[in-house]
């Protein structure tokens, strides 16, 4: 999948393409892989496949733009965190450090780096066209049934996406919904084609979740989205899974637990079992019974280079990231869990006298053939999580037995220690907020769980518990939701492109 040529209608250099360095434009010269000019007009339902395309390489990313789930926002999810999954002090080459160490203090600091927000804007931009194009009424083969079902499906899809990338950035950029009911300022809503003038401000954090929620309601009642699971394509249930955790992230705890519901009982795709789990995530033939939406990546045309996330994660590449002293003891407490097994101890010789035998090498998303830069299974949403927010929302709407119920569905499928398992009496909040942590770590929701419970992150309080972390600042060693840096600051070139765009409190003005 390559960069669409203008496809996003918006000018060189201004708003939302932040992070171009010049008013170069080489990054718009390229054409689609299947050779159809990208600019030529929508006009019938076969136009819509290449931007269709475009759109679904925006949300993986490029090699010009790693921003997005193929390279940073797993980072940005996990090692922001910091207190299960770290930077590697040892080995690491500096590619997932900088939100770790947060040592930046302003917003030219901050934009050093990449947090996700090129390709989120590129995947909204490329959504609303073909959103513009399938609502027009003016495509030439509209009334034909074949096309209508394809015209349909796409703008289904659309909105899906669309929803996802403006839900990705306001939890990035804006306050948890929970802190003040999305009261406060989110990131610029684009629900339209735009033009190279526009400049929006950012709407408030509330409004961007009422369009998300809006996006995905449509989709979903469209009747158009797919049943059946392709991978790299979103289809029905992936959609509901992801409604079900934007109701949890809004604290709508009731609406989340019927979304998650219907999907667990209704979707057909199962838990993988305790056998199964490890060999699941298998880049040659992965068991799709739990992956309600995964990007594919399956050649060279496809992936993120050298700093894709595969090669970010496995100690065959760059190392960059392995499990802190804290999280391994936590996971090892019970040696019947085979998500022990999903980690592996290193094999470096220098690494070994601080390491140890201890499993530190997080091995989820696994290069094809041993190419870490082909990763064929990246996970967007999986049915484990479903569970977990199913347990989460019963319990915190005092449905206790039901909670009970949907946490050991997940746990009796991970270990065979029969004390792991709860009824309605010892459920509690914080043993289901654990068991999510050890189910999804590396899977980009740690940091933005703990913001919307408003936790204290500890990576540790002093040398005792320092673990492996290096010696950190005291204001990074352990941190809430109100620290300003828990929230990312709005990149500078964005804000020099488009003066309507205000930064976040801290980063100056």
């Amino acid at each position: 999948m390559k960069i669409l040529k203008s496809i996003y209608k918006v000018a060189t250099c201004t708003l939302l393409v932040a992070g171009l360095a010049s008013c170069g434009d080489e990054w718009l010269d390229v054409s689609p892989s299947n050779g159809v000019d990208a600019d030529a007009a929508l006009t019938s339902s076969s136009d819509l496949e290449p931007a269709r395309t475009g759109m679904y390489a925006a949300l993986k990313g490029t090699s010009n733009f790693t921003d997005y789930y193929g390279q940073t926002f797993f980072v940005y999810g996990d090692v922001h965190a910091g207190d299960d999954y770290q930077y590697n002090n040892i080995s690491g080459s500096n590619r997932a450090s900088f939100f770790y160490n947060m040592e930046y203090a302003t917003a030219s600091d901050f934009g050093r780096t990449t947090v996700a927000w090129q390709s989120p804007y590129m995947l909204i931009g490329r959504a609303n066209r073909i959103i513009a194009a399938a609502e027009s009424g003016k495509l030439s083969d509209k009334d034909n049934e074949d096309a209508k079902a394809i015209i349909a499906q796409y703008n289904a899809e659309a909105k899906v996406l669309r929803a996802l990338a403006h839900f990705d950035l306001v939890r990035i950029y804006g306050k948890p919904y929970t802190a003040d009911q999305g009261a406060s300022d989110g990131v610029p809503l684009v629900t339209e084609v735009l033009e190279s003038s526009a400049k929006p401000a950012r709407s408030t954090v509330k409004q961007v979740y009422d369009q998300v929620v809006k996006d995905l309601t449509e989709a979903i009642n469209s009747n158009a989205l797919a049943t059946k699971s392709t991978p790299g394509y979103v289809n029905l249930w992936g959609a509901k899974a992801i409604l079900s955790r934007v109701y949890l992230h809004m604290g709508d705890y009731a609406n989340a637990l019927k979304v998650a519901e219907d999907v667990i009982e209704e979707s057909g795709f199962n838990l993988w079992t305790r056998d199964e789990y490890v060999d699941a995530w298998n880049a040659s033939k992965p068991n799709e019974k739990e992956f309600l939406f995964r990007i594919s990546v399956t050649s060279n045309d496809d992936n993120n280079d050298l700093n894709g996330i595969g090669n970010l994660q496995q100690q065959g590449g760059y190392a960059e990231m392995v499990a802190t002293k804290k999280f391994v003891d936590m996971l090892s407490s019970d040696a019947n869990d085979i998500r022990n097994d999903i980690f592996e101890a290193t094999t470096k010789e220098k690494e070994k006298p601080i390491y140890g035998a201890n499993k530190v090498y997080l091995n989820k998303l696994r290069g094809l053939n041993g190419n870490n830069r082909i990763v064929p299974v990246v996970p967007i949403i999986r049915l484990s999580e479903v569970y977990l927010t199913a347990a989460e929302c019963a319990f915190r709407t005092n449905d206790k037995v039901k909670a009970a119920k949907y946490l050991n569905d997940l746990v009796s499928n991970r270990t065979t220690t029969a004390t792991a398992l709860v009824d309605e009496t010892s459920v509690t909040l914080e043993r289901i907020l654990i068991e999510r942590r050890k189910e999804l770590i590396g899977e980009g929701q740690r940091y933005f769980d703990a913001l919307r419970n408003n936790e204290t992150i500890v990576r540790y309080t002093d040398e005792t518990d320092k673990g492996w972390h290096k010696t950190l600042k005291k204001e990074s060693q352990s941190f809430n939701r109100d620290y300003f840096k828990a929230i990312a600051a709005i990149p500078q070139s964005e804000r020099n492109a488009n003066k309507n765009i205000s930064q976040n409190p801290g980063y100056g003005n």
